[in-house]
């Protein structure tokens, strides 16, 4: 990144650090804090001298052929602990001018091409911040140009609460070193309990000059920018339009609080440098899928355009384009990650475009004309660039502005820009904060191939396909329909196991003989009795400040509502690093995966459960079904579920509570297969793909009708008729399909494509054919949006536009909507041919055609 010339900062009053990168310029580590008072960024550039490096373990002579390259600028050698000898080492740290001497590039250039290096592959900013035991999120001042952490305060109330929990609640005595852990959970309570401010941002949204059907290139960016919306905070609201030819001014829906500016057809670069003016004003901008197509628009056109690279608040990165000064987010990245789809947002939406998740977090939706794009007015189009900008701003504003908190609280967790939590996945952020960890105790972090070597030859009998190790152990269900089902469940049982059972990559299977005594039930494993390992204090750490303290304090009667809101979302944010915790552990992907470590606890979890299952039926308690870390017990008395409880915590030190209580509950035989109906009728059908954003429109619609019929069941009696509603409206359904009676429009399968369709050679997928068939009456490109059904004749599908309704392929579809509604009708027991008045088939060919 290229900042111009900063001035030297001799002080700055406490602000937040939010970001870090690289200035090529200057050669130097930039850090970003945004200070809360004046509500902007301010830049410092490292004055420490700080440079890059890596290890090696050859000796500097050894070494001494890389002494006469000029961008080497020492080699020394220096003391690292060795976690997995447990042993002080000794090995040559190799300072160099520039991080691209390390690694980044072809050929001898990169030290890590020519020599094994170790902690070669972390990037210069993360280094930085860990030698310096900087943490973003956190307060910083500068006095006299020197970094000074600052500590705002906490209320003595949850100081107090902290206290008593943590030398109440925290079972550390099996913990190795009880005294490190507290000390851990202490600095965690005092760094995510500091305020989180109010962030200035600004969210951004572009139109351009529509081609027929698809998306412009932002490489190109040869069409005009024809709308920018811009949507910021304390009530900032603009829209540019520019005018084009033959276009209607129309009408004026917006609000009379939003300024709208119009621009004559040959003003757009003008009005491009006007929304740059604006960008640069604030500290934070927004996109929804900026990364891929705004910002690298607005950069290309601008150059198009000639405007001056210093009037440019944006420079392009390998793919995607960012902000010099400022820190841009885009929530598309953020909210398509599947941790906070699923943990932070419960899975609200399904997929990830601006509408669906719009719709499922805020109750809004983009505006919709039912016009092409260049068929709108001038005001048409303004209202529906500030609607975006709108929706994405309030993306990160609704619930009291949850999501620019999580973000905050992940990013003191992980250690990690702000900006790079919102773009990268769950599995870095772990990294990040395993990484900074190793720093802080002057440890070696270990190449991926090393743990290998550690592990070849010792693991236990994998049992998943395609998996090194067995998983969360699954109970055959019992078949059939149970009323008054209690599902209980593990509390973040894996994590819980990390800590207990102090499990990490060097203190499995440690190098110590005397530690081969505390072995681990159903492996040939051990675990170490000499020290914490790292992994287990970190997370076991933050599973004790979840459980047992942020959970309870964000219940506390007498909290502001900013703390309530701040307890929550810090419980919030600790479950989905939790969750995510053991599944990093355990992929090959993470830089330190250790099988033993994640086949250790997968066996902990297996012997925890069936252990707690003898239990249950010790004290009579029939179980039903069990997975992973789940039960379905049948019909317990609160005195039943109370022992369970009190027994697994005090064999095996996990939390048992209960997660769910339904009404009736339907077992396949099928594992991980099931329907539970609760007491407010909510029903989960546990595998669904009936909710899928491709499914046809039709097959949806009716699996929804499904689902409302069984939230009405209340008695056996109630369940044989939505048995028998269920098939009939299957059976209506099929006879339409059959008689080719559904509307086109309702058959489509809508799937998006990711690259243009000449690109795909090998395989060619379905959507793509139909795109391929598109391409005789328009212009097929990478984003476009294919709608297309299932034919009868070669290639099988067509897309929409071209299809008739006699060349439906209605046997594809029957087989289509069996699958999906197979997750509903084998927990009822239903069979598709029955229901539909034919004989009982065994191949699905002569299932619905003679």
């Amino acid at each position: 990144m290229d900042i111009k010339e900063t001035e030297k900062i001799t002080t700055m009053p406490p602000s937040m650090l939010v970001s870090a990168t690289y200035d090529n310029i200057t050669r130097s580590a930039v850090l970003k804090f945004y200070e809360p008072t004046s509500q902007k960024l301010i830049l410092w550039n490292d004055e420490t001298g700080h440079k890059p490096y890596c290890y090696s373990r050859l000796t500097p002579d050894e070494l001494d052929f890389l002494q006469e390259r000029d961008d080497i600028l020492e080699i020394k050698s220096e003391r690292r602990h060795d976690l997995m000898k447990d042993e002080e080492v000794i090995l040559s740290k190799i300072i160099v001018a520039d991080p691209l001497t390390i690694g980044g590039t072809a050929g001898d250039k990169s030290i890590r091409n020519i020599i094994e290096t170790w902690e070669s592959d972390i990037k210069y900013y993360e280094n930085y911040l860990y030698d310096r035991s900087l943490i973003v999120g956190k307060y910083y001042e500068i006095i006299d140009g020197k970094i000074k952490p600052h500590d705002l305060e906490i209320s003595d109330e949850v100081k107090l609460a902290l206290k008593s929990l943590l030398w109440d609640k925290v079972d550390s005595e099996n913990m190795v070193d009880p005294k490190e852990f507290k000390e851990l959970i202490s600095d965690w309570a005092d760094l995510l309990n500091q305020p989180i401010p109010r962030i200035k941002r600004l969210s951004v949204d572009i139109e351009v000059e529509a081609e027929i059907g698809r998306i412009p290139d932002p490489k190109i960016a040869e069409k005009k920018v024809t709308a920018v919306g811009l949507k910021g905070t304390d009530g900032f609201d603009k829209i540019f339009v520019l005018r084009t030819e033959g276009t209607e001014e129309g009408v004026n829906e917006l609000d009379k609080n939003i300024k709208i500016v119009f621009y004559e057809p040959d003003k757009e670069k003008e009005m491009i440098l006007d929304a740059f003016k604006i960008i640069e004003e604030f500290p934070f901008v927004l996109t929804y899928n900026g990364d891929d197509f705004d910002l690298p628009y607005l950069f290309n056109r601008a150059e198009r355009l000639g405007i001056k690279k210093e009037d440019n608040p944006l420079y392009m990165m390998k793919d995607s384009a960012t902000l010099k000064h400022g820190v841009h987010l885009d929530l598309y990245r953020t909210l398509s990650n599947r941790s906070f789809q699923i943990y932070a947002f419960s899975q609200k939406y399904t997929d990830f475009s601006l509408n669906s998740v719009s719709k499922a977090l805020l109750n809004k939706e983009k505006i919709d004309y039912g016009l092409d794009f260049d068929q709108l007015t001038l005001y048409q189009t303004a209202n529906y660039c500030y609607n975006d900008a709108l929706l994405t701003y309030e993306l990160s504003s609704f619930n009291k502005d949850l999501l620019m908190d999580l973000l905050v609280i992940i990013a003191r967790i992980g250690r990690m820009p702000i900006d790079d939590i919102a773009r990268m996945g769950v599995s870095q952020w772990i990294r990040s904060l395993l990484y900074y960890e190793h720093r802080q105790r002057n440890a070696l972090i270990p190449k991926r191939d090393e743990l290998e070597r550690r592990s070849e030859g010792v693991a236990s009998d994998a049992v998943i396909k395609d998996k090194k190790y067995r998983g969360g152990l699954v109970i055959d269900p019992k078949e059939g329909i149970h009323f008054e089902v209690v599902v209980m469940d593990f509390a973040s049982l894996y994590p819980s196991i990390i800590k207990v059972r102090n499990i990490s990559y060097e203190t499995v299977r440690c190098s110590h003989s005397e530690c081969k005594k505390n072995t681990i039930p159903q492996t040939n494993h051990w675990a170490c009795t000499k020290r914490n390992g790292l992994t287990a204090i970190i997370i076991g750490s933050l599973r004790d400040l979840r459980v047992n303290y942020y959970k309870s304090l964000s219940k506390k009667e007498t909290l502001t509502d900013e703390q309530r809101q701040q307890y929550t979302v810090v419980s919030q944010a600790l479950k989905v690093i939790l969750n995510a915790s053991y599944g990093v552990m355990g992929a090959e992907i993470f830089p330190l995966y250790f099988l033993p470590a994640a086949e250790a606890t997968t066996a902990i979890g297996r012997f925890t459960i069936l252990e707690t299952i003898k239990k249950c039926e010790e004290i009579g308690i029939e179980v039903l079904y069990g997975d992973t870390d789940s039960l379905f017990i049948k019909k317990p008395t609160d005195e039943q579920i109370h022992k369970v409880i009190e027994q697994a915590k005090k064999d095996h030190g996990v939390d048992l509570e209960i997660d769910k209580v339904y009404r009736y509950c339907v077992l396949s035989n099928r594992k991980k297969n099931y329907l539970g109906v609760t007491k407010s009728g909510t029903v989960d059908v546990k595998g669904l793909t009936g909710k899928k954003s491709h499914t046809p429109p039709f097959i949806r619609k009716l699996f929804y009708e499904l689902l409302d019929v069984l939230s009405t069941v209340q008695t056996i009696e109630d369940f044989e008729k939505a048995k028998l509603a269920i098939a009939n409206k299957i059976a209506t359904c099929a006879k339409k399909v059959e008689s080719k009676e559904i509307p086109l429009q309702d058959l489509t399968f809508n799937v998006m494509i990711s690259k243009a369709p000449s690109e795909y050679t090998k395989t060619v997928p379905q959507h793509i054919r139909a795109a391929k068939l598109l391409e005789s009456i328009r212009e097929v490109k990478k984003g476009d949006k294919i709608s297309y059904v299932k034919i009868i004749n070669k290639p099988g599908v067509k897309p929409v536009e071209l299809a008739k309704k006699e060349e439906i392929d209605s046997k594809k579809y029957m087989e289509f909507m069996e699958s999906t509604l197979d997750q509903i009708t084998s927990s009822m027991d239903l069979d598709f041919s029955t229901m539909l008045g034919k004989p009982k088939q065994t191949g699905l060919d002569e299932f619905f055609w003679n």
